[in-house]
Formats: C-alpha cells, sequence, structure tokens
C-alpha cells in the first residue's frame, strides 16, 4: 500500500513539474536537463553555447583554495567539550585545493529528476535499479512515531520540492554523483552538436539491460572510445561529480573572509561563541527545544535549502538543517587533532556504527542540539543506512574551461 501511495505521488508531482506557463521546458538547476526529457526535440531544443563553456557546473560555486587553522576558545562549546568542559579543542590547519560546491543541498526535486530519468531508461528491463534508488522513507520513523505524517509526504508532494533530500544513503548518494556526471556531460556534448539526443522511445522499445547500456550516454565510456571518436576534439569535460572530503566540507563551511584574521565559526557572525544566552542569535535550523540533547521538538522538521542567507562563499545551510554526507571513512582513534576528535566522539558513537564501511557526516540538523552545528564536529554511520536528519550536497575538482579545438 505505502509503495503503491508513494508511486502515484511521484506520478503526480512529475506531472506538475512539467508545466510551464510559458510553454518551454523547465529545467533542472543540478543538471542543466529539461524536465520533460522525454518529449520530443527537448534536448535538441537546448541552445549551442559556442566555442567555450563556462566551467562552473550547474547549481555550484567556486570555493578559493586556501589554507585556515582552526583554534579553540572558551565562548563556544562542541561535542567534546560536553564531554570534557575543562579542556580545550586541540588546534588544526586545513588545506585545500580550489574545488566547486553546491550551493545548497540536493533537494526533493533533484531526487525526483534522478528517478524519474532512471524509470524511463531502466524501469522496464531493469526495475530493480529504480528501487535501489528510492529513497528509505520509512527512517522517518526511526526516533519518531509509526504514523510520522512526513514518511508518506515529505518526499513526493510538490511542496516540498525545496526541501533537503533525506533518508539517502551513503552509497546512494555516491551513485547520484555518478548519475550526475553523465547527465552534465552529456547535455554539453548535445549542445556543442558532439553528440545526438538520446531517443527514449527507442530506449523504451528495448527488451533487455545490454542493449539499454550500450543506448545510454556515460563520460567513461565516451572517453574510452575508438582514438577518433569526438571526445579527441575537447580538452576536458567536467570532472567527476562527488561527494566533498571532510577537510572541503569544512574549509568551506568556516567560509573565512578574505584578509580576516577571525575565522568565524558560523556564517552569521564573526564572533567565535555559542553558549546558551546567545542562541537566540544563531540563523540556523536546529533543534531548539534540545538544549542538552534531550527531547526533539515534535513541530520541527527541515526547511528549504535557501531558507538562511548563505555565508561568504555563498553556500546556504552548511550549519543546521540537514546533516551532510562526506566521502571521509569513519575509524574510530584515528586523527586526534581533529576538533571533536574521533576518539572522544566515541563516547557518543555505538560499537556498531565502530565498522570499516562507516562514513561521516556533517553539519547538524533540524533535531540535532546546538554543539552540533560547529563545522568540525563529526559523527559517522554505516554507508548503507540513511536517516531522516541526513542528507548531502556535491562537490567537484576545478579544472581548465572546456574548450572546443578547431
Amino acid at each position: 500500500m505505502h509503495k503503491m501511495i508513494f508511486r502515484i505521488s511521484l506520478i503526480t508531482t512529475t506531472a506538475i513539474l512539467l508545466v510551464s506557463c510559458s510553454g518551454n521546458s523547465i529545467r533542472s538547476s543540478a543538471t542543466g536537463w529539461p524536465y520533460d526529457f522525454k518529449s520530443e526535440n527537448a534536448l535538441r531544443k537546448t541552445q549551442k553555447q559556442g566555442n567555450t563553456v563556462t566551467n562552473v557546473p550547474p547549481g555550484m560555486v567556486e570555493i578559493p583554495g586556501g589554507t585556515i587553522t582552526v583554534d579553540d576558545i572558551e565562548d563556544y562549546e562542541t561535542a567534546n567539550r560536553r564531554v570534557n568542559p575543562s579542556v580545550l579543542n586541540l588546534r588544526k590547519t586545513i588545506t585545500v585545493n580550489t574545488f566547486y560546491m553546491d550551493a545548497r543541498e540536493i533537494r526533493n526535486i533533484d531526487w525526483r529528476e534522478y528517478l524519474n530519468w532512471l524509470t524511463a531508461v531502466y524501469g522496464k528491463v531493469a526495475p530493480e535499479i529504480v528501487e535501489k534508488a528510492r529513497p528509505d522513507i520509512k527512517a522517518w520513523n526511526k526516533g519518531l512515531g509509526e504514523n510520522e505524517p512526513f514518511m508518506m509526504n515529505y518526499f513526493t508532494h510538490p511542496s516540498f520540492n525545496e526541501y533537503p533530500v533525506v533518508c539517502i544513503s551513503w552509497e546512494q548518494a555516491v551513485e547520484y554523483c555518478a548519475w550526475r556526471t553523465d547527465r552534465a556531460n552529456e547535455l554539453l556534448l548535445i549542445q556543442q552538436g558532439v553528440i545526438k539526443a538520446p531517443d527514449f522511445n527507442a530506449i523504451a522499445a528495448m527488451t533487455d539491460l545490454a542493449s539499454v547500456k550500450k543506448a545510454i550516454f556515460t563520460t567513461k565510456e565516451f572517453y574510452a572510445g575508438p582514438l577518433n571518436n569526438p571526445a579527441s576534439t575537447f580538452n576536458g569535460l567536467y570532472p567527476d561529480y562527488r561527494l566533498p572530503s571532510e577537510d572541503e566540507w569544512e574549509y568551506a563551511a568556516y567560509a573565512k573572509r578574505p584578509g580576516s584574521t577571525v575565522t568565524a565559526v558560523y556564517p552569521w557572525d564573526e564572533n567565535k561563541f555559542i553558549n546558551v544566552k546567545n542562541q537566540k542569535k544563531l540563523v540556523a535550523h536546529y533543534n531548539k527545544a534540545s538544549v542538552n540533547g534531550g527531547n526533539t521538538d515534535i513541530f520541527s522538521r527541515t526547511v528549504p535549502v535557501t531558507k538562511y542567507g548563505p555565508n561568504d562563499f555563498g553556500l546556504y545551510n552548511l550549519s543546521g538543517n540537514v546533516n551532510e554526507w562526506v566521502f571521509d571513512r569513519y575509524a574510530a582513534k584515528a586523527n586526534i587533532s581533529k576538533i571533536d576528535s574521533t576518539d572522544i566522539l566515541d563516547v557518543f558513537l555505538p560499537d556498531q556504527l565502530k565498522k570499516p564501511d562507516s562514513r561521516v557526516f556533517k553539519g547538524g540538523s533540524w533535531k540535532d542540539p546546538v554543539f552540533w552545528l560547529h563545522p568540525s564536529g563529526r559523527r559517522a554511520m554505516a554507508q548503507k543506512d540513511a536517516a531522516s536528519d541526513v542528507g548531502f550536497r556535491c562537490a567537484m575538482s576545478a579544472m581548465p574551461l572546456l574548450i572546443r579545438k578547431n
């Protein structure tokens, strides 16, 4: 019953998305693709870009590389100081190369775009691929209740289009990144006239998975083709979309101002404080009813991904709303130089999470107490698991401009 409602809601939402007052295609800010990609000539109508294309990927902003040093003072609280209030965190230095990062968390509408494409391509010959990509909506029940209303409505209802997708595992997030890489590069090549747009009607008529895989574009196969294939006329496409490293995520969250001698802990104030009397000044979405990490405010869930103002890099909600997956593995007793070091966080992590397949998530969420909003706070979860307070955003390494060789 739940699965049937889920699918009906998804179809209804998809139909709503395809309506445009002007009659033109509404485009995804995550991939640049029109949402009505299956309609005749939808991709063929995409505007040709000439000889150069900006290297800033759809939906992303450039994060200039550099080095920051993070110190600790007594004016703000972090998770490890919950355990040892008189012990300051250790100093650490973060160095990153220039990279790109999504300005906002991946939204429900972005994930539905992904599911719609998978359904159009694999729904007939490999429906298990589609099912594997669906959010684990039952994760809403964990710690809440069996009648949690968000379980059936949050992902499918159009009212939540701009809210962050949750109930997504680390493994699902990685698969999405690979899919997004292929769709962004495919669109660039179509716009440049290098390849033809896919024929989704022909793909829908195919009866075996091998034929479907041969018909769809992947960046890896494109570059692995014959020496005289169209890839030789380019000096590069978009690199892989991926999850940010933990250092990249932290560097982006601190967003140190150029020339500033202060590394801001939060985007709304350079003062490095976070204590009970100043909590009302915090511009973030977290569990204000849980000062001591206790009961969750039952009327609080996620908020739209651009609800609060961005930090100085133009990034929204790195503190609060939902925790975000990063690429790094979690390893107990590793890297004690990190703030909220993992030896301290072992106090918070149950034994079943101290495994090689556990991955780090960061940022704090709607159900977390305030100290988890600190950019250096870190927790972990098994990479195959999902939660109603964990989402993600993508990153990408910086590369030269895409230039067509004449």
